[in-house]
């Protein structure tokens, strides 16, 4: 595709309506451009719906709007589920251009949890293809254009749709300035989360876990609903090391500025890092290198990185070739908090997909704990609530396979009412109750500074 205009959209639209026709079913075609007047993150900020994507090393930012192609799997083999259904999608693909197809979106926490009213609209796993998708790395801006085709489709319908839609796509669209104000705020008390942390500081010395992470839900009724555009906008501006995701499903806007990356695979290299053991940043640089030092040589926050390191590794151990772990955790800072990181990098064997190292590792014991099973099982005695996609996998993955996943931590769940926050703090032998609550608070801090509100 050589721009976005009617006869370009109608090739395009032409050639997979000929390839519908020859398989009798439905395919996707997908056109690439350069656009380098395009800026995702503008688009977002000024459309507020879809899906906004920015991470680093490699920088890639991502906007997609419309949804021409959606699967939607439940239960603990969804992410199979949807592999099957993208392979099926991307071998019959029509492509016009220098980038293949591209999926978006995330999983739950855990399956198994109830759902909460909340979360209803963001099933067990859900991924779209977006209909106009604006993608910016180091080699550029590029738009692309993928949409379903059928045998029976008129190109020249489909190709004025799409025009339109591209057109409105440069519109923002209106919306309400004014700052919601705080109705209620609606929490565990301090006393209760920790008597919870006792919970499970006493499981682990009877020796049912090594390692349990423990969440806090914050609930912030609104007078009017949040504006997710300015929201994403000021976490861009402190974002750090952070990367950036925004998820929007009837309504809900789930996003956040994560600083932990669960699995990327570029060309059959996947990476990752382990991500574990925390403290504060400090008010002067030489409070903050203080602090920090004191973290690598603190042996409790040693050994709680070290159980998400050995994870990882043993995760990926049959999948991959080649793993190889940094031999010492360096230090990973970000606007209020810095974390131990050790980088992890392996070779994908044949065969095996990026979902397949992304289900393997999820949930690591970062989010989840060790041993993996009782960690979950007590997080669903225990926990009070449903996390939805927090601390889940959230990405894109596309036609080659490659892809990137993160891990959904520092996030809100934006409703048209207001607004959910979660935080959590991993509970290991030599944790102290009030210690770890305000870790949570530290963690949550930089959301409510965006979000505008506070404790």
């Amino acid at each position: 595709m050589t721009a976005v205009d009617l006869p370009s959209l109608l090739a395009l639209f032409e050639q997979a309506r000929l390839r519908a026709q020859a398989l009798q079913r439905p395919v996707l075609a997908v056109g690439t451009c350069p656009a380098p007047g395009l800026d995702p993150l503008q688009l977002y900020e000024a459309q507020r719906e879809g899906f906004f994507w920015s991470a680093q090393q490699p920088r890639l930012t991502l906007f997609g709007q419309g949804c021409q192609w959606q699967v939607e799997a439940d239960g603990e083999q969804c992410l199979a589920k949807v592999q099957h259904q993208w392979h099926a999608l991307c071998d019959d693909a029509w492509v016009d251009g220098p980038l293949a197809p591209l999926l978006l979106g995330g999983v739950r926490f855990d399956s198994r949890t109830p759902t909460a009213p909340h979360w209803a609209p963001f099933a067990d796993g859900s991924f779209h293809v977006a209909h106009w998708l604006v993608s910016e790395d180091a080699n550029g801006c590029w738009l692309r254009c993928q949409r379903l085709v059928e045998p029976g489709s008129d190109p020249l319908t489909l190709a004025h749709a799409s025009l339109a839609a591209y057109e409105r796509l440069l519109v923002p669209k209106p919306h309400d300035a004014s700052t919601p104000a705080v109705v209620e705020r609606a929490a565990l008390p301090a006393t209760l989360w920790q008597d919870k942390v006792e919970r499970a500081l006493r499981a682990i010395d009877d020796d049912h876990l090594s390692k349990v992470v423990l969440a806090r839900h914050i609930e912030y009724q609104l007078d009017t609903p949040l504006d997710s555009g300015a929201l994403m906008r000021r976490l861009h501006e402190g974002r750090g090391q952070a990367h950036l995701f925004a998820l929007h499903r009837d309504g809900h806007c789930f996003l956040g500025a994560t600083p932990e990356r669960l699995l990327s695979s570029q060309a059959g290299r996947l990476s990752t890092h382990a991500l574990a053991g925390s403290v504060r940043r400090g008010h002067t640089p030489s409070e903050d290198q203080m602090l920090g030092t004191a973290l690598l040589a603190d042996l409790k926050e040693r050994h709680e990185h070290q159980l998400v390191v050995s994870s990882i590794v043993e995760g990926l151990d049959a999948l991959v070739d080649e793993l190889q772990a940094a031999p010492e955790p360096t230090l990973l800072k970000l606007a209020n908090v810095q974390h131990l990181s050790t980088p992890i990098k392996a070779r994908l064997r044949s065969g095996r997909s990026l979902l397949d190292g992304v289900a393997a590792l999820h949930p690591t014991p970062a989010v989840g704990g060790l041993p993996r099973a009782s960690a979950l099982h007590f997080i669903r005695d225990n926990e009070g609530f449903d996390r939805g996609w927090y601390s889940a996998p959230v990405g894109w993955m596309d036609g080659n396979g490659n892809g990137d996943f993160l891990v959904a931590l520092r996030c809100a769940l934006l409703t048209p009412r207001g607004c959910h926050l979660f935080a959590g703090c991993g509970i290991v032998q030599g944790s102290r109750p009030a210690n770890e609550y305000e870790e949570t608070q530290i963690k949550l801090a930089n959301m409510e500074r965006a979000l505008g509100v506070s404790a």
